[in-house]
């Protein structure tokens, strides 16, 4: 393999070269001890690139790191897409690509013409880039190089100012790493405490940072001296591409002459980045301008916008200048981060009762938190009367310090203990009351018990309700773990719809299960059933569940009916379930 990848590199241009011809300074030689690299030299219309390979244990399933040794003077610690810390070359998407790892020739072929793809298109986006450079999408952040991370908890906007502290791992006694930042509102107290606790975290000190949020919109990206080792940096950054957003900095620190700062910059179609600054007070001369009332009444000293940057930037007015990492870990971040449309919303804005907190309604109600549910002002709540225990660990998502408790109870503790933020979700320990009473508090009534009877008495007595009624999402196993069944209730058709339907069913059960013998494949006791089968198809009506549940955003219901079969039986595609003429709870009493 090794005489196979040396003629293809060489094939391409590259050349064999010994580590020690290398430049001194380069990166590569502490990322990589190899004795030997190969180099080549790539021509763009900005000038030469030498680009060296670290080739990895495996080369043909492990494509090889591009290390750039040498560019033109003008790019030098200046902002390149794909280019991080000024010598990484991010050429492909490795985890997403794929290729032919049994040709080695053809697979170095297509990197040589990769990297060459790549550099041309740095250079082109550094000489005109603009504010929405798809070269430096999802990149920017990167390139900041952070010393530190902060958590943002609370959502930003320019009008409201955040506190951030500093907190330490208990566990941890490496200071160094156990180190965490936080930044929050003071109305999200609860949920910082939360943060604390869950992480294992505890404040280091009561100290508190004014935490203060900028949009920027840059006229450009690319080709900007990057990243700014000092306040002047940044000031000539803003200065050179948002000079509103430059004002609107120099004016904080008149309004707010405290000597410790967390700016946070929101930079247009590009992730956040911050800083921690502190401020010498007496050196700036902030203390000497006036308040913000007498400012408005035009007394005392000027706000000169020059004069700020001169004192700001001057060597002993920042004693310390920290690159900040920002993660946001808001409520609409964490919810928003996996939706198709956001614009769609989520389920906290849903009044939502889940019955049956067995297998499915187990792992149904983390799906439905991490959607949003009992993340907002409406409850979430879990409704079952039994109790967890030893058998039934194998397919639960509860623990084994759950035995002997309720199982609403005890997943509504481990739902509330799996995020920070702040969940109204209440677990009961009893039978749902199938009463209009009860079914009129909620929007979305889900049921999860696989009981047949409990889905005809909810889909008879929500068509009782005169006026406005909860949506019914039905989900279980059939044949005996053999497929996954869910049936949404929107009032066009019912559970019992599905039932009646002469070309499936016969005596309320389907037809293409006819040939399993149900009691020899059921352990039956005296008051219970058990069906010995694998979780998997529980996770499957589970996630079958919260889709259709999440479908209910949206204008209009997608469908009423979706089965998986696991026998390799053909699923029958998801449809608009029709209403029987023989079904008694759509066409009989009421």
């Amino acid at each position: 393999m090794q005489s196979e990848l040396h003629q293809a590199l060489l094939s391409c241009g590259y050349k064999y070269t010994k580590a020690r011809h290398l430049p001194s300074d380069t990166p590569l030689l502490a990322n990589d001890k190899s004795k030997s690299f190969y180099v080549k030299s790539y021509a763009t219309p900005g000038g030469q690139f030498d680009v060296a390979l670290s080739l990895r244990a495996d080369p043909s399933i492990a494509l090889p790191m591009a290390i750039i040794l040498d560019s033109p003077n003008q790019y030098k610690d200046r902002l390149l897409p794909h280019i991080n810390m000024g010598w990484y070359l991010c050429y492909v998407k490795e985890m997403e690509a794929d290729w032919d790892p049994n040709d080695l020739h053809k697979l170095y072929f297509q990197i040589d013409a990769q990297i060459q793809l790549t550099l041309e298109a740095a250079v082109k986006s550094a000489e005109n880039g603009t504010l929405d450079d798809r070269e430096l999408e999802g990149e920017f952040s990167s390139y900041w190089l952070p010393d530190k991370s902060v958590y943002v908890l609370s959502e930003t906007t320019e009008k409201v100012h955040l506190k951030c502290f500093v907190a330490n791992n208990v566990s941890n006694l490496d200071a160094q790493f156990s180190e965490e930042w936080i930044a929050y509102e003071h109305e999200n107290i609860k949920e910082c405490n939360r943060w604390l606790a869950q992480r294992g975290l505890k404040r280091r000190d009561e100290k508190a940072f004014l935490t203060s949020y900028f949009r920027i919109k840059p006229s450009r990206l690319a080709g900007v001296l990057w990243p700014p080792k000092d306040m002047r940096g940044v000031l000539q950054w803003l200065t050179e591409t948002d000079v509103s957003a430059r004002n609107r900095v120099l004016e904080h620190f008149v309004s707010n002459p405290v000597k410790r700062h967390v700016l946070l910059f929101d930079v247009s179609h590009q992730d956040m980045v911050g800083l921690y600054l502190e401020v010498d007070p007496s050196a700036t001369g902030l203390n000497t301008y006036p308040n913000k009332k007498n400012r408005k009444r035009g007394t005392g000293r000027v706000v000169k916008h020059a004069t700020l940057m001169a004192c700001l930037s001057a060597r002993h007015s920042i004693k310390e200048f920290v690159r900040l990492g920002v993660t946001r870990a808001d409520k609409k971040t964490v919810l928003s981060r996996n939706q198709r449309r956001t614009t769609l919303g989520n389920l906290s804005s849903k009044r939502i009762a889940l019955i049956g907190c067995g297998t499915i309604g187990g792992y149904l109600s983390s799906l439905l938190l991490r959607a949003g549910a009992g993340c907002g002002q409406n409850t979430f709540d879990l409704y079952d009367h039994d109790t967890f225990g030893p058998h039934n660990f194998g397919r639960h998502p509860l623990s084994t310090s759950d035995f002997g408790e309720n199982k609403a109870v005890a997943m509504a503790a481990t739902l509330k203990s799996s995020t920070h933020l702040n969940c109204r979700i209440k677990g009961h320990p009893s039978q749902f009351a199938i009463e209009v009473g009860l079914l009129k508090q909620y929007d979305i009534v889900i049921d999860a018990t696989g009981r047949p009877p409990v889905s005809k008495r909810l889909a008879h007595v929500v068509r009782s309700m005169p006026n406005v009624r909860p949506l019914l999402v039905h989900g279980f196993n059939d044949g005996n773990g053999r497929a996954s069944k869910v049936v949404v209730d929107d009032g066009s058709c019912c559970f019992g719809c599905l039932l009646s339907d002469p070309a499936f069913y016969t005596n309320g059960h389907d037809i293409r299960f006819n040939h399993i013998d149900h009691n020899a494949e059921r352990h039956i006791n005296c008051g219970s059933t058990y069906t010995p089968y694998d979780a998997a198809v529980s996770v499957i009506t589970a996630s079958m569940m919260q889709e259709a549940v999440l479908y209910s955003l949206e204008p209009s219901v997608r469908w009423t009916y979706s089965e998986h079969m696991l026998d390799n039986t053909r699923s029958k595609r998801p449809r608009l379930l029709p209403r029987q003429p023989n079904c008694d709870i759509c066409h009989g009493r009421f």
